[in-house]
C-alpha cells in the first residue's frame, strides 16, 4: 500500500537532488571553461588575463557561492526553501548566459529554473519561476546589450514567445500530474481503508464482543491445530474450562448489565494470570477455556490456582461488594485421544469441581497434585 504522506513529505530528498544537479551544472561549466581557456593559450594569448578574471574566475565564484548558501541552508538551517533553489537556477542561468555572452541555447538555459519549479508539482513555483526569468532577460537586455547583438527584433520576440509556451506546456503536465496525484491518494486510501477493515472484520470474527477474548470457533480452530501439533512433535498440552460458580444467581438478582461487566472482569482477570503462551477464549456463556501448550499439568495448575485466587479475593461494588468465585476443570492431552474425548474429560472435572462445593480447581484423580478446598459463594 502506498503511504500517501510520504508522497508530500519528500521535499528534502528533491531538494537535495536538485542542489546536486546545481554542483553537476557548475562542474561542466567549469570543465567548458577549462578547455575554452586552453584554446586561448594557443589561438588568442593576448585574451587570457581577461578571460581568466570576467569569464572564469568571476562567473565560476558567482555559481560556487549561490550553490554553497543553498547547501548551508540545506545541511544546517534546515530551511532550504523551494523558491530559494528556484532563483538560484534563476541566477546561475544569467551567469551562464553572460560567461558566454551568446544567445545561441539561452532558452534552454532559461528552462533551469522552470524544470526545478516543475519538480515541485506547483503551480505558483512554477509561476514565480517563470516571472523570475522574464525579469532576469529584462535586466540583462538593459545592462548588458552586447548579449542581444547578434538576435534580431524577430529573435528577441520569439525568445519571450518560446519561453512563455515551456511555461504553459508545464503548467498543462503539472495539471496532468496533480491529477494522477489525486487518484493515487485516492486509491491508496481505498486500499488502506480496505485493510483496516478487514483488519475488523477478521477481529470481530475471531473474537468474542463482550470479553475481547477468543470466540468459540477460533478456540476449536487453535485446539485443532496445537492437538495436530502435539501428536507430531510428542508436545505437552493442557486444557481448563472454567466456569463463574452461581452465575444466574448474579443475573437474576443483580440484572444482566452487572452480569456483562463481571463476565468482562473475570476475563480480564484471567488474561493478566496468563503468560503470552497461552491460548484463552470465552466458550460460552459464563464458561471459559483455557490451552496451555508446551507446560506442564503441574504449571497449568498453578497458573489455574492463581486466576481463581485473584478471581476470589476480588470485591464488586455492583454486587454491594459481594465477591465471585469460579470452578475449573484442569486435564492433559494423551497422544492420540479425539479432541472431543480430550474435551469431555476436562468438563467432566469442571463438572466435579461445581459437585465439591465450587471455587476450585479439579484435575484428574490419579495426579499427585492437592486438590485445594475454596470458599463457598451464597446469594
Amino acid at each position: 500500500m502506498i503511504n500517501e504522506q510520504g508522497l508530500f513529505d519528500d521535499v528534502g530528498k528533491w531538494q537535495r537532488k536538485i542542489l546536486n544537479g546545481y554542483w553537476i551544472v557548475v562542474l561542466i561549466s567549469l570543465v567548458a571553461e577549462i578547455v575554452a581557456l586552453i584554446i586561448k593559450i594557443r589561438l588568442e594569448p593576448e585574451s587570457v588575463p581577461y578571460y581568466l578574471i570576467y569569464k572564469m574566475l568571476i562567473p565560476t565564484s558567482v555559481q560556487v557561492t549561490l550553490v554553497t548558501v543553498n547547501e548551508l541552508m540545506e545541511r544546517y538551517y534546515k530551511k532550504s526553501s523551494p523558491l530559494l533553489t528556484i532563483l538560484t537556477g534563476t541566477l546561475i542561468g544569467a551567469v551562464l548566459i553572460y560567461g558566454n555572452m551568446r544567445v545561441i541555447g539561452i532558452q534552454y538555459v532559461m528552462m533551469i529554473p522552470m524544470l526545478v519549479a516543475a519538480f515541485h508539482f506547483s503551480k505558483k513555483y512554477l509561476t514565480f519561476a517563470f516571472l523570475m526569468v522574464i525579469a532576469e532577460l529584462v535586466i540583462m537586455y538593459i545592462m548588458f546589450p552586447l548579449i542581444w547583438t547578434h538576435m534580431t527584433i524577430f529573435e528577441r520576440f520569439a525568445l519571450f514567445y518560446i519561453l512563455t509556451g515551456e511555461y504553459l506546456i508545464l503548467i498543462q503536465l503539472l495539471h496532468r500530474g496533480n491529477d494522477l496525484l489525486e487518484r493515487l491518494v485516492r486509491t491508496s486510501r481505498s486500499e488502506r481503508d480496505l485493510l483496516i477493515n478487514n483488519t475488523i472484520m477478521e477481529r470481530l470474527s475471531k473474537t468474542d464482543a463482550l470479553t475481547d477474548l477468543y470466540n468459540h470457533r477460533t478456540f476449536q480452530e487453535y485446539l485443532d491445530h496445537l492437538i495436530e501439533h502435539c501428536d507430531t512433535n510428542k508436545m505437552p498440552l493442557q486444557m481448563a474450562v472454567i466456569d463463574i460458580d452461581n452465575f444466574k444467581s448474579i443475573n437474576d438478582t443483580y440484572g444482566h448489565a452487572v452480569g456483562d461487566i463481571i463476565l468482562k472482569r473475570v476475563a480480564g482477570i484471567l488474561q493478566q494470570s496468563l503468560t503470552s503462551d497461552e491460548i484463552i477464549a470465552r466458550y460460552g456463556g459464563e464458561e471459559f477455556a483455557i490451552i496451555f501448550p508446551e507446560k506442564t499439568l503441574e504449571q497449568a495448575f498453578e497458573i489455574c490456582e492463581r486466576a481463581r485466587e485473584s478471581i476470589h479475593l476480588l470485591n464488586h461494588l455492583e454486587m454491594e461488594d459481594r465477591r465471585v468465585t469460579v470452578s475449573i476443570g484442569l486435564s492433559g492431552y494423551v497422544h492420540g485421544m479425539e479432541k472431543s474425548q480430550f474435551f469431555k474429560e476436562v468438563d467432566s472435572l469442571l463438572y466435579v469441581a461445581k459437585k465439591e462445593g465450587k471455587n476450585r480447581t479439579v484435575y484428574p484423580r490419579d495426579n499427585e497434585l492437592p486438590v485445594p478446598f475454596g470458599g463457598r459463594m451464597s446469594f
